[in-house]
């Protein structure tokens, strides 16, 4: 991705966030993602045009996957702008998204979510001890060929007014530079990072508070 794809992908996603439902509805399955080839549409309006004659919760369901989609690239391209953070050359290779201070032990694949329902009552709890949502996160969000190979850098987006607004968190994209500047600065082989099996796992929560002001905390020391 180059500056200009960026300015007009970005740009885009936060018009998607309005239309985008607070959760999935319908499933992923073979027979729904045969429709129609949502990883070759590069912007909103071709996806919309994709998607025209499609059923409402079929609308929703591509609109949803095709964000959260073009959001991880663009959260890959904000951590790049860093100096010393590079992406991986190999668009095939799933092992890693990014790679801080040309270190290849701090490689990571960077993943966006939210708070699981099962831990939305326990916030601060998390925060002070992430060993449970990190086995979690590992062991029932990452079913496919990923699953438990790389480190993993979590962008975790949590609004404390509304769950749904956590969709848009995910576009603040001038915020996210900010942070993802701070973060870069902030990690080196000497960063106490937490583990799962042999993997070196981080979280960046991205917050919003009740007021409606931006927050973050970076989960290692």
């Amino acid at each position: 991705m180059i500056e200009i794809e960026y300015k007009k992908l970005s740009e885009d996603l936060k018009k998607l966030a309005k239309k985008i439902p607070a959760h999935w509805g319908r499933i992923q399955n073979d027979k729904t993602d045969a429709k129609i080839n949502m990883f070759a549409i590069k912007d909103f309006a071709e996806l919309e045009e994709a998607v025209r004659g499609l059923e409402k919760s079929e609308k929703d369901y591509y609109r949803r996957r095709w964000y959260l989609w073009k959001c991880a690239q663009c959260d890959e391209y904000i951590f790049c702008l860093n100096n010393n953070v590079t992406e991986n050359p190999n668009k095939k290779d799933q092992e890693y998204d990014i790679e801080f201070n040309s270190d290849a032990a701090l490689r990571f694949d960077v993943k966006g979510t939210v708070v699981p329902r099962e831990f939305r009552d326990n916030i601060k709890g998390i925060i002070v001890n992430p060993e449970e949502l990190i086995n979690f996160f590992y062991t029932q969000q990452s079913k496919g060929v990923r699953n438990n190979l790389q480190n993993r850098l979590f962008i975790i987006h949590h609004s404390a007014i509304e769950q749904k607004r956590e969709i848009i968190l995910r576009s603040k994209w001038e915020f996210k530079k900010k942070v993802y500047s701070i973060y870069a600065q902030h990690i080196t082989k000497d960063t106490a990072l937490n583990t799962f099996n042999s993997c070196k796992v981080d979280i960046i929560y991205i917050g919003e508070r009740l007021n409606g002001d931006l927050t973050f905390f970076i989960q290692s020391k």
